[in-house]
């Protein structure tokens, strides 16, 4: 009989004993009985026979390959979080048969620049790369380019993009040159495709696989290169445990797995553009012009917006306009006492919907009749702040009465169907004008767009967080990256800080440049941070927890700094309350050790956080 330390899959049990029959080996994924269930557990490995009772192992289901098991481990130590809920986020493979290696010879012929060629070459001569190339100016060539030669050596490629940028347009053009060999894989497509792309993945039948995060966890063989398009997105970083960042893990794959990184943006991230060498590819792959537009208004509709639409659309162009907003206003106030009307289950005002007429919670979703009196004084003279896509979308077809208007958010756009449906439509040319969030931003190819409108940016900008400046810049900068694919394009900002996007807008390297000096000696890429999340139900036992933990981290002996804490910024989300603790390091280290130190029920640890909402 053999003994084995296992870890349930998906679970934050510490690891159990249990026996078997069969020599196994550590990586091995098996079912086990868990009182009155069965689980799926990972062996760990084996361990001496313990004086109490075991019980046994039931089959061997699959397995993890030796890259798999390290990134585990890595994972369950730098994230904190158990190798249960580390292994949850990975799939086994259910076969070890041969994996076809015939060379692909891609029928399509793809060109490129001299200078993409150029940029190509000095990415190969790295391990690890940022492209930092400006929106439109030929990434993609540049990553195909890669893939095709990786495929053509018999090798395995993964290409990781935001969700939202999994487009119709962009899985057309993968296609287009890799045929069969490449699989699209997100959380809408169905379980029985996604069995089928497990299948072929192992017999190599598929040997690139598109997608968003979940993607970097196949069970992929003979991989040699991992792309990470838009990887200054933060859809990267997982919000519940483990709660790692793709974009990170993807550089620690390659180191772990010798397959070549490339990270690649058109506004990367600091962190990123400060630690990789990278190669800059600027202007745009076809010829294009872009003039820039300020007013200092907010969030509102102007004559001077209108003129510039009116000017676009007499000229058979199309324009679009984001807003950070979805629904028709993001607050219903009370004129009297000033109260926003608050979800009862989340500490946030709750938004205007006037389709559903209803208020409605973005946190939880709680939704409530639109009430004729403020809840708190009574008072009934109730007003709408924070326009949002709806809002925008209902005044301006009042306006272009005979254009077509559509909305392009979450809340309009639930299915892959829908998005496919209403790009076709917007490249087609039957939608005039397309008022959305940042999900127009996405990668999508806009060729007839000659006016990007950026609306209610300051609010982005104002912030409580250290990386505001660079959430706005970059999200103007991909959301005016939109228009003048082709040809000419017109850029209308809406803001009250037009000194600091006239300063950035056309010079993104600059800002990097400066944005590192306001972060020395503070903030990431110099500094990293934890954040300790507790929550729970009773908010005097929150207070109680944060009060404990920092009592306790003012005694640890760790080389790093407590910067602050108490109640989070959204103070309650779904009946929960909230309260945080951030610390400061010069190393991820003493972060670790505190992070481990600090564990509890109710608390989790957030390392390299991006929200502080």
């Amino acid at each position: 009989m053999f003994y084995y330390k296992i870890a349930i899959i998906g679970n934050s049990l510490s690891p159990l004993t249990y026996q078997s029959r069969d020599r196994l080996d550590p990586a091995d994924e098996v079912l086990v009985p868990l009182k009155s269930a069965q689980k799926n557990a990972i062996v760990l490995g084996e361990v001496q026979k313990p004086s109490f009772v075991c019980k046994c192992i039931l089959e061997k289901r699959g397995f993890f390959s030796d890259i798999q098991f390290k990134l585990m481990k890595f994972i369950s130590n730098y994230y904190v979080c158990s190798m249960g809920e580390a292994c949850g986020i990975f799939t086994s493979f259910t076969s070890n048969d041969s994996f076809s290696t015939t060379p692909f010879r891609c029928k399509e012929r793809l060109t490129l620049s001299s200078e993409q060629k150029n940029i190509k070459e000095k990415i190969k001569s790295q391990a690890l790369s940022l492209l930092f190339g400006d929106t439109g100016s030929g990434k993609t060539e540049i990553y195909i380019s890669l893939m095709l030669e990786e495929l053509e050596k018999g090798n395995s490629v993964i290409f990781l993009m935001p969700e939202i940028s999994l487009t119709p347009q962009m899985k057309k053009r993968l296609s287009k040159y890799f045929g069969d060999l490449v699989a699209i894989w997100h959380s809408k497509i169905s379980k029985k495709k996604k069995q089928s792309i497990l299948h072929d993945l192992q017999k190599g039948k598929i040997r690139v696989i598109a997608g968003a995060r979940s993607a970097l966890f196949l069970p992929i063989k003979n991989l040699s290169l991992i792309i990470v398009d838009e990887e200054h997105d933060e859809s990267y970083k997982s919000s519940s445990n483990p709660r790692y960042n793709a974009r990170d893990l993807s550089l620690m794959y390659g180191k772990i797995s010798s397959a070549r990184v490339v990270l690649g943006s058109g506004t990367p991230s600091l962190t990123s553009f400060s630690k990789l060498p990278f190669f800059r590819l600027e202007g745009t792959y076809f010829k294009s012009h872009k003039s820039f537009i300020y007013e200092n208004a907010h969030n509102q509709i102007t004559p001077f917006m209108l003129s510039r639409i009116e000017n676009a659309l007499s000229q058979n162009y199309q324009v679009i306009i984001f807003v950070p907003t979805r629904a028709n206003f993001k607050y219903l106030t009370c004129k009297e006492c000033g109260e926003n009307i608050k979800c009862p289950f989340c500490e946030v005002g709750m938004s205007l919907h006037s389709k559903l007429n209803a208020l409605k919670c973005h946190y939880c979703n709680f939704t409530l009749k639109i009430p004729n009196q403020c809840p708190n004084c009574k008072d009934q003279i109730l007003e709408a702040n924070r326009i949002g896509t709806a809002q925008i979308a209902k005044e301006l077809q009042e306006i272009f009465t005979d254009k077509n208007i559509q909305i392009f958010d979450r809340d309009e756009v639930k299915t892959q169907k829908a998005l496919k449906s209403t790009l076709k439509d917007f490249n087609d040319k039957k939608i005039h004008i397309l008022v959305g969030t940042q999900m127009l931003s996405k990668g999508h190819d806009y060729h007839g767009v000659a006016l990007s409108v950026i609306l209610g940016i300051d609010s982005i900008l104002a912030t409580g967080d250290y990386r505001s400046r660079e959430k706005a810049l970059s999200l103007s900068i991909q959301v005016a990256g939109r228009a003048g694919r082709k040809g000419k394009g017109e850029v209308f900002i809406q803001t009250q800080n037009e000194e600091f996007f006239k300063t950035y807008m056309e010079d993104y390297e600059k800002f990097l440049k400066d944005e590192l000096t306001f972060r020395k000696n503070l903030y990431p890429p110099y500094k990293k941070l934890l954040c300790l999340k507790i929550s729970h139900t009773k908010e005097q036992v929150c207070q109680e927890i944060t009060n404990e933990l920092v009592n306790f981290i003012k005694t640890l002996p760790f080389e790093m700094e407590l910067v602050g804490y108490g109640v989070s910024n959204i103070s309650k989300i779904a009946s929960k309350y909230r309260y945080e603790i951030l610390l400061r390091s010069s190393s991820a280290k003493p972060l670790i050790q505190a992070a481990f130190t600090c564990k509890r029920p109710f608390v989790q640890a957030d390392m390299d956080p991006l929200s502080f909402s």
